[in-house]
């Protein structure tokens, strides 16, 4: 996929010089060498920014359902979805999929959740076809001064590298070249976001790296989340809910295989989406939700219920966050499922799968013991991975272990689906309880 990220490159007791590599994704490997020397023999010279939203204002704005703006007057929690690159242009293709335009459909299915809450208000800032027509308006007419403001951010922060009160981290993720349209987008949506008080700002992608054959499937699986460097001014904030967002999609999928993508939660200094040259005041993430050559993509069927999950768990992560989490909630919107249509004696793949997948996972069976989320992933394929782990969910329950669904392990699992809940993912990973009153 397209990241877009500048890099600060300094000489020790000289004045920094800025190197700008606006990067359009694919490879990540360690910075120059002078990058990491000034990382690690400055430590002692660094200050952090004045922080510029905090976890308590957004928790208390949530409470309250209001805030006090810079023009006056009150508003909701705003959140501010963007769907990664360009419309009709940029990010990554596998075969017929174009990232593009499969993150509008996650960043959809998410403002409709997020606009079910009254705390909330959210804008998309752009479709398929084109922008949303306050973006469009925007960045056409505000182009010299979204210019300047990037110039001006840039020069700050090569004041701040080059006098030691900003240092450069060694070993960050590494970004390829972006088209200067794109540049300029992004930090005229940064300087939006902040201009119009939002509190949140979420940059969903579908993840790739440079090398990958045409058509052919990569070595890398699993989701990331981006954070600002935590010497931003928005940085806390941001951490926080990304923590929450990534322990939500950790319940069901895989985290990068990646090298510096497997912390999962992974700071960067770089990426202007989520505030480079500390140029946006609200928190900001980018979501690398999948690799686009992964399994659940591939089927469409499958892919609309994939879609649906991580618009989900990314919703239930920022109620987490608010500690406000549904009352009943699976933590996937794939089952409880018509079991009843899958029987697993031939290869049916397809939702079925995917919904029988996502349920043992949640009763702590998917995948079984040995195997994990890389190598089996809820793809709705139906394969070894699920028959093995619906044999060990009949062992435990006292059934012939046949790896197929019985209509004795059908009501099992409908059993155990309506007297369990996930309730709070946010501190220590999710938390089931019993519930009495069913779902």
């Amino acid at each position: 996929m397209d990241k877009d990220s500048l890099v600060l490159a300094a000489h020790a007791g000289a004045v920094a010089a800025v190197v700008v590599l606006l990067a359009a994704g694919g490879l990540r490997a360690p910075l120059t060498q002078a990058h990491r020397w000034t990382g690690t023999k400055a430590q002692s010279a660094a200050v952090f920014f004045i922080p510029s939203v905090t976890v308590t204002e957004l928790r208390d704005t949530y409470s309250t359902g209001q805030t006090e703006t810079k023009s006056g007057g009150d508003a909701k929690i705003r959140i501010l979805i963007v769907p990664g690159h360009q419309p009709s242009k940029g990010g990554t293709e596998f075969k017929d999929l174009r990232e593009r335009d499969m993150v509008v459909d996650i960043a959809n299915d998410l403002a409709n959740m997020i606009g079910s809450n009254s705390h909330f208000e959210v804008t998309v800032a752009r479709g398929k076809s084109s922008w949303n027509p306050t973006f469009e308006s925007y960045f056409s007419q505000y182009k010299t001064a979204i210019d300047d403001f990037a110039a001006r951010q840039k020069e700050l922060m090569n004041m701040h590298v080059a006098d030691g009160s900003m240092l450069l981290t060694a070993d960050q993720v590494h970004h390829n070249d972006a088209p200067s349209t794109a540049v300029t987008q992004l930090y005229g949506i940064n300087k939006w976001a902040t201009d119009h008080n939002i509190n949140i700002t979420l940059h969903l992608h579908i993840n790739d790296y440079a090398g990958r054959r045409p058509n052919r499937a990569g070595m890398y699986r699993g989701f990331a989340v981006y954070v600002p460097d935590h010497q931003y001014s928005n940085a806390g904030a941001s951490r926080k809910i990304g923590e929450a967002i990534a322990n939500r999609l950790a319940a069901f999928h895989a985290t990068s295989t990646m090298p510096r993508e497997d912390a999962g939660v992974v700071e960067d200094q770089s990426l202007i989406a989520i505030g480079s040259n500390n140029s946006t005041d609200a928190a900001a993430l980018l979501i690398e939700y999948a690799y686009i050559y992964e399994p659940q993509f591939q089927n469409a069927a499958v892919r609309k219920l994939a879609i649906a999950d991580y618009a989900y768990q990314t919703y239930l992560g920022l109620q987490d966050f608010f500690a406000d989490p549904p009352n009943t909630s699976y933590g996937s919107l794939s089952f409880p499922y018509d079991w009843s249509t899958i029987t697993l004696n031939d290869a049916g793949d397809g939702p079925g799968v995917y919904g029988l997948q996502s349920a043992l996972r949640y009763l702590g069976y998917y995948p079984a013991q040995g195997a994990s989320l890389v190598e089996c992933p809820i793809s709705g394929i139906l394969g070894s991975c699920t028959k093995n782990a619906v044999k060990a969910y009949q062992r435990d329950h006292g059934l012939a272990a046949t790896g197929t669904l019985s209509q004795k392990t059908r009501a099992l699992l409908e059993s155990d689906l309506s007297n369990r809940q996930v309730v709070h993912c946010a501190d220590g990973g999710c938390k089931n309880k019993t519930n009495t009153t069913g779902v």
